[in-house]
């Protein structure tokens, strides 16, 4: 018997404590069901399938699947073009196995999604459940005898199934809930503009990476390069450029499959570099040390499995100020000083690792 595998509907979840084979069986039965209803009312045709399937080597094959799920179907090989089409995809993680199934139809419309976790070291596990998921949905989405194929339904659990199913089966994620008690890691890259620590707009990039050890709080580390431009004063001309790195620490605000909102504070160590030319000399160093921290607010957006679009705005306090003076035939210029205040607002996409 394969253990009790934890699915959600397009989110997932925790593991299900362990069951009862019997009950194993009832809550199988009950989410194939309700991804069946999902095709059907995609209007997903027939009945031969077409698998593409993606697991790391100690799993079953592709081929071992479609053996295993046309025996279940009482099948030898397939009678028809594929009218259903499924992408398989086995990842280890947490102790066990994760299989994802996406259904499309002939048109290649998405028609269903689940995921199916299998606890144990086992990968061969996963072969038992999700070749009953795959039998499970063909027979569903089948014509029966005598019937067209447009006006045909989807199967139905027996009422002792039913039965068994409303009394052991907890209740679904609702669609505001993300992935609760799973570790997440982001990486980005971003174009940023800014205004405060260089003497005009600031343009550039930034790399971003953000961890979360399973809960809503979230740990990152962020490094940005800007060009602010140039200062003429005098006869002289002062360009600059900004180099800054720091942590950052979020809690999750608001989170669902598609968005999520994490206010962010964080701090951030960096040097001006402001090299200059045509005075007669420069007072101090052409580059300068500063630091600031502030607050932000990352939105983030998904737009397709593992990729995201991410806005970041921010507003940060300047702690070290130092000014950049110059000396032109006898007079001394101050060329510029950063301001008290930096705003900040960077736009880029993420992906997530894991």
């Amino acid at each position: 018997m394969f253990p009790c595998p934890s699915s959600t509907n397009h989110l997932r979840g925790r593991a299900l404590p362990g069951r009862s084979n019997g009950t194993c069986r009832a809550w199988a039965l009950a989410n194939v069901v309700g991804l069946a209803v999902v095709a059907w009312t995609a209007k997903a045709e027939g009945a031969p399938f077409e698998l593409q399937w993606s697991a790391p080597p100690e799993c079953p094959s592709g081929s071992a699947i479609v053996d295993a799920t046309r025996a279940r179907l009482g099948e030898s090989g397939p009678a028809a073009p594929p009218e259903l089409f499924v992408q398989g995809t086995v990842r280890a993680r947490d102790g066990g196995f994760v299989a994802t199934l996406v259904l499309s139809d002939a048109s290649g419309q998405r028609v269903g999604e689940r995921e199916l976790r299998v606890a144990g070291q086992e990968c061969a596990a996963v072969e038992e459940p999700v070749s009953l998921v795959l039998a499970m949905v063909i027979a569903a989405l089948r014509p029966r005898d005598g019937e067209p194929a447009d006006r045909r339904e989807p199967a139905e659990a027996p009422p002792a199934t039913r039965t068994q199913q409303r009394a052991s089966l907890p209740a679904v994620p609702a669609e505001s809930e993300t992935r609760a008690g799973q570790s997440r890691l982001f990486f980005g890259l971003a174009g940023m503009s800014s205004v405060g620590v260089l003497p005009v707009f600031g343009l550039g990039g930034a790399l971003r990476a953000m961890y979360s050890p399973g809960s809503s709080v979230y740990l990152g580390l962020d490094a940005s390069f800007q060009v602010g431009g140039s200062v003429r004063v005098g006869t002289g001309e002062t360009s600059f450029q900004l180099f800054d790195v720091g942590p950052r620490v979020g809690i999750q605000a608001l989170g669902s499959r598609r968005f999520e909102l994490i206010p962010t504070l964080g701090a951030r160590a960096g040097v001006i570099h402001a090299p200059s030319s045509g005075f007669t000399r420069s007072f101090g160093n052409e580059t300068r040390a500063t630091f600031l921290a502030g607050l932000g607010l990352l939105g983030r957006f998904r737009l397709m499995s593992n990729l995201f679009f991410e806005a970041l705005p921010e507003a940060h306090v300047v702690f070290v100020r130092d000014d950049f003076q110059s000396l032109d035939r006898g007079k001394l210029y101050s060329v510029h000083r950063a301001g008290p205040i930096d705003l900040r607002m960077s736009l880029g996409i993420a992906c997530e690792l894991f």
